[in-house]
């Protein structure tokens, strides 16, 4: 009964979240949490020219009148305002893609990083994952790994509309691509650090999961900034590893903490990494070890202390 008390309030809660990020306009600024929420949908004009493009994507988002007929998710909100809602939360702008004449190699593009997560409600379900999954990789078959995004802000190009003969502005601003699934795509705001994405017609649509055509969309765009996560893990947790396991998995992902069993039968972990790392962190931690059974985690975002050198193992 526990069990599916917590799963009910796990649904409602995400189904509030929802409510309450769209309340108020399409795009919101949450201070505190370093991140943005915009309104949006996925890609009515997706897959629109397949016979030309055969099915490749080349953005993960854009704004309205963008390139919607590439892009996977469209936003209300424009390349500028994202721009400028980023500069409030004091998020620093990168350098874009370019090219280094001397070594005559192309230059990848640097930046702070930043994770995207797509929302949206499937009948009574919300669903939230992490928007990389919506992309399906044609040369592995599988979705596109988990990254963190580069900002580079777009290229700067002359602004025509102005006045000033001098003026310069991001092309992002014209063209309203925000994220792009290249590399070296230095209109858009945002660049795919992966390797992968150097190559042509890498990346489609997940049709395993992506919702049909038009479906609203919340998307949350958060910097990858330092945290502690206080995880309390219930279920067949004690006895089964769920320590080692963690402790292991921890080291690999660089995140530093602690797990520790209570005497209530629950596992308590103390993590702290960056945001990216822990997510990862996380999904590992709800499936446990070969003879865990997880029935649910209760995390609780904190502030980074760097008081932890490695993960280890309390008793």
């Amino acid at each position: 009964m526990q069990k599916v008390k917590i799963i009910v309030y796990i649904g409602v809660g995400l189904i509030a979240l929802s409510s309450i990020a769209w309340a108020d306009g399409h795009l919101q600024i949450k201070e505190k949490q370093k991140k943005l929420v915009l309104k949006g949908k996925i890609s009515e004009a997706l897959g629109e020219y397949d016979s030309h493009l055969k099915g490749a994507v080349e953005y993960l988002v854009c704004g309205r009148n963008g390139k919607e007929y590439e892009s996977i998710i469209v936003v209300e909100a424009t390349a500028k305002e994202v721009y400028d809602a980023l500069g409030k939360l004091d998020v620093q702008v990168g350098a874009p893609p370019g090219y280094d004449e001397e070594k005559d190699e192309p230059t990848p593009p640097k930046g702070p990083e930043l994770i995207i997560y797509a929302e949206w409600k499937d009948g009574d379900t919300a669903k939230k994952v992490r928007a990389e999954e919506l992309v399906f990789n044609v040369k592995t078959q599988k979705p596109m790994s988990h990254t963190t995004w580069i900002y580079s802000g777009s290229r700067v190009v002359p602004d025509l509309d102005s006045d000033d003969e001098d003026a310069m502005m991001p092309q992002a601003f014209m063209s309203n691509d925000l994220v792009a699934l290249r590399m070296f795509d230095a209109s858009a705001l945002f660049q795919n650090p992966l390797p992968e994405s150097q190559e042509e017609n890498i990346y489609k649509k997940n049709d395993a999961l992506l919702p049909k055509l038009g479906t609203p969309v919340m998307l949350t765009i958060e910097v990858n900034r330092k945290m502690q996560l206080f995880v309390l893990i219930s279920g067949k947790v004690q006895g089964v590893g769920f320590r080692n396991f963690t402790q292991r998995n921890a080291r690999q992902l660089g995140v530093n903490g602690y797990a520790k069993n209570l005497p209530n039968g629950k596992v308590e972990v103390v993590a702290e990494g960056d945001k990216s790392q822990l997510d990862a962190l996380i999904a590992l931690l709800k499936r446990g070890p070969r003879f865990a059974r997880v029935d649910s985690l209760d995390v609780d975002e904190r502030s980074f202390t760097g008081e932890y050198e490695s993960f280890g193992i309390r008793y």
